[in-house]
């Protein structure tokens, strides 16, 4: 693989142009936004990108099930009210 213009760090979502990659591996990096060296704390760009839709899809899950939630919460209210009549 070659090497990327640039990685993302993992902690504050920066990307980073200073790192060092050998074998198709990130060797060295450094964040100059949060300070992060860890070199298993970045993704390649591609690998940030499907880990983001990931989360975006199980937030939207996550959602859906709220709304599911209110919808039977306000159902069963409208029902109470009409036994109380």
């Amino acid at each position: 693989m070659a090497r990327p213009d640039y990685i993302i760090c993992l902690e504050c979502e920066t990307e980073v142009e200073d790192f060092t990659w050998r074998e198709g591996a990130i060797q060295r990096a450094n964040c100059d936004v949060c300070g992060n060296t860890d070199p298993d704390a970045f993704s390649l760009p591609e690998d940030f990108d499907q880990e983001f839709e990931v989360e975006d899809d199980e937030h939207a899950e996550v959602e859906d099930e709220e709304d599911e939630d209110e919808a039977d919460f306000k159902a069963d209210l409208e029902t109470d009210e009409d036994e109380e009549r």
